[in-house]
Parts: structure tokens; C-alpha cells; sequence
């Protein structure tokens, strides 16, 4: 008898279920691993590339640049004293020659008056010498009356005694110069930005571990330093006016004039450095704002090399763009020349049609192996 037909109904119905459930597993485990091979794998990072443009110069460069105060110094006392006084604060006016700060040192004071007793106790000397030699002068003249040796001793006694005068007032004046340093006096006409004393502190030679008394700045004269490309520097002339913008005034536009070039270009930078004065008539501007100047260019028929600003990273040390050479990123030092539309002149190790990152970045390091993708402008 067959065993299947000996087992009861009920077993039949739940043996054929159980193979049934067994046999659709194995199918959805079939099916679940057909889903993940056709799940694509992560493909490897490829950056954003474009062919370097070369345009036609503009005929204004638009150069960043820094105002500094035509004069400005830090005041430290001359000799070890105490601040007695101080007559100004931080944002006084002052006038050349104006007393700032008083200091006080007691000692110098005690030899002023010691070289200057000395210079009266060596007038007085002298004053004796001379008169003993007029006498025996005049008793010479007797024949027999003086011997040549006790006249040329007296002529000598004068003369010494003259010169010890001068040594004696030498030594004054000396300590004259000294205690008239106890005085701190304005080197120029200007504003005090910075008063790092007070009264009761010792100065001087290591003292305060040669922190400056006071700061001074001339503000009614100012410069304005920008670095010109190389490809410019024919433009440049003494004299040229020269127009420019601040972001605290952005509806003014101020005018100087080019005074002073440093006629050396800097190798790093591809770029000479230019002065610009500017007569601050009424204080309006301050040393330390950053200006945008326009410098005006003639227009060439050469070409200009143009990247977008987002391919240009600027550190501390230098400026340069991310050019792709041999699937390799190269950092390659520019200068920034003319700003617009979103484009940046570029001056550098560059030529049309180089490839370089459309965004550049910090992350990668020289000479670092990528792949790229090439896209438009």
C-alpha cells in the first residue's frame, strides 16, 4: 500500500502547504539577489574642469588696496623713568612739538645739577690760571725778572684749564639732552589711536617689556598701496589721478593721485608696488579701510587670460588655481588683475586652453592624481 495514501487528509493538506512555502522562499531569495547585482556601484569622484579664456584686456583695472597713514610711529621714553603725566588719550589731536607725557626720574635730575657745578668750578679754575699767566707775561717782559720755563708752565696751566671748560660743558649738555627726554613731545601733526600706559609705571630701556607709550598717526595725509600686474606697469605714471571707492562711503568715490613707485617687481606676485597720497581733508577716511581703486589701462590688442573667481583660492601665502596636468592637480601661482562679470584676469604660468578646476579647492594636494569631467563656462 502506498505510504502517502496511508497518511490522513489533514497531513496531506499540510505537507503540500510546507513544500509549497519552502519552494516560494528559494524564489524571492533568487529574485532579491538579481536585485542587487543590478544595483549600480558608486562611481569615482570626477571634478569639474575648464579650458582657460583669453580676452581682450579691460581698459580699467579694478585693484584692492589698503589705506595707511602718511606718518605714524610708536613713542617710547628715552631713559629709564616713571610716567609723571600723561596730557592725551586715545583719539586727541595733537600739534607737532606738543608736550604728551611727562616722566620723572630724580636721579638725572641730581646730575644735571652736579654738571652743572662742574662747569662753574672749571670756569672758575681757569679764571685763575689765566690770570696768573697774564701777570707772569707781563713781569717777563723785565729782563731776568721770570725764566722761560716758569712762562711756558703758566701758558700751559691756561690752556689746560680752558679745555677742562670744555670737557665740563660737553658733560652738561649731555645730561641736558637726557632730561629733556623726560618730556614726551608730538613728532608731527596727528591722532593718538593707542595708549597702552598710565600714570606711576616704570619706562625705559626694559621696561614694560618695551611696550610703546603712545601711538601716533598722521591722518590728514594718507596713502593708498595697490599692487599692479606686470602687464600694466606701462600705464602707470606719476601724477595720474586715480579713483577710488570705500565700503563705508559706497556712494563716494574719492580721488588721489599716484606719487611714489617702487620700480622692482615682485617675483612672487608678478606685481610692482604703487603709492598713491590722498589729502584726508577733514579726517573723513581712516588708516586701515580697504579701498577698491580703479586704475585707468590702455587697451591692447593682447590678449588676457580670464578664470572664474571660484577657480582662484587665496591663502596666506599665495593665490594660484588648480591646473590639470598629466590627470594630476598642479597649483599654479596667479595675480589677480581686472574683475568683471563674474570673470577674474589672471597673470601667471598660464596659456589658452589650459585645464584647470572650474572650483578649486584647499583639500587637494599638489601634484595629486584626479579625474575630471570638461564643462562650459
Amino acid at each position: 500500500m502506498n505510504v502517502y495514501n496511508l497518511l490522513r487528509p489533514g497531513l496531506q493538506v499540510a505537507l503540500i502547504a510546507g513544500l509549497g512555502f519552502l519552494f516560494s522562499q528559494c524564489g524571492n531569495s533568487s529574485a532579491e539577489k538579481s536585485q542587487m547585482d543590478e544595483v549600480p556601484v558608486e562611481e569615482d569622484i570626477r571634478y569639474e574642469t575648464i579650458r582657460v579664456a583669453a580676452s581682450r584686456p579691460a581698459s580699467e583695472l579694478n585693484l584692492p588696496g589698503e589705506l595707511e597713514s602718511y606718518y605714524e610711529t610708536d613713542l617710547y621714553p628715552r631713559v629709564s623713568s616713571y610716567v609723571k603725566a600723561l596730557h592725551v588719550d586715545i583719539g586727541d589731536q595733537v600739534k607737532k612739538g606738543q608736550v604728551l607725557a611727562e616722566l620723572e626720574a630724580p636721579e638725572l635730575t641730581a646730575n644735571l645739577t652736579e654738571a652743572y657745578s662742574k662747569v662753574k668750578a672749571a670756569e672758575a679754575v681757569y679764571g685763575a690760571s689765566k690770570g696768573t699767566f697774564l701777570r707772569v707775561l707781563r713781569t717777563s717782559r723785565t729782563l731776568g725778572a721770570i725764566s722761560p720755563v716758569d712762562l711756558d708752565a703758566s701758558r700751559t696751566k691756561a690752556i689746560s684749564d680752558s679745555l677742562a671748560i670744555v670737557a665740563a660743558n660737553a658733560h652738561y649738555n649731555s645730561v641736558q639732552q637726557l632730561v629733556s627726554y623726560l618730556k614726551i613731545t608730538a613728532p608731527f601733526t596727528g591722532v593718538i589711536t593707542d595708549r597702552r600706559l598710565s600714570p606711576g609705571a616704570f619706562v625705559g630701556p626694559g621696561g614694560q617689556n618695551g611696550v610703546p607709550m603712545l601711538k601716533i598717526k598722521q591722518l590728514d595725509r594718507l596713502r593708498l598701496r595697490i599692487a599692479v600686474p606686470e602687464a600694466y606697469l606701462g600705464d602707470i605714471r606719476r601724477g595720474n589721478p586715480v579713483q577710488f571707492s570705500v565700503r563705508s562711503f559706497p556712494r563716494q568715490t574719492f580721488t588721489g593721485r599716484i606719487n611714489r613707485i617702487a620700480n622692482s617687481v615682485r617675483p612672487e606676485t608678478r606685481s610692482e608696488l604703487v603709492e598713491i597720497d590722498f589729502q584726508n581733508k577733514g579726517g573723513q577716511l581712516k588708516p586701515g579701510m580697504f579701498a577698491s581703486v580703479r586704475l585707468p589701462v590702455s587697451t591692447t590688442n593682447e590678449g588676457s587670460l580670464y578664470v572664474p573667481k571660484s577657480a582662484i583660492i587665496s591663502t596666506i601665502d599665495r593665490t594660484f588655481v588648480l591646473k590639470v596636468v598629466d590627470g594630476k592637480a598642479v597649483r599654479v601661482t596667479v595675480q589677480k588683475g581686472d574683475e568683471s562679470a563674474g570673470q577674474t584676469q589672471v597673470f601667471g604660468n598660464l596659456k589658452p586652453g589650459d585645464l584647470i578646476f572650474k572650483t578649486a579647492t584647499d583639500d587637494l594636494a599638489d601634484q595629486a592624481k584626479v579625474k575630471t569631467q570638461l564643462v562650459s563656462q
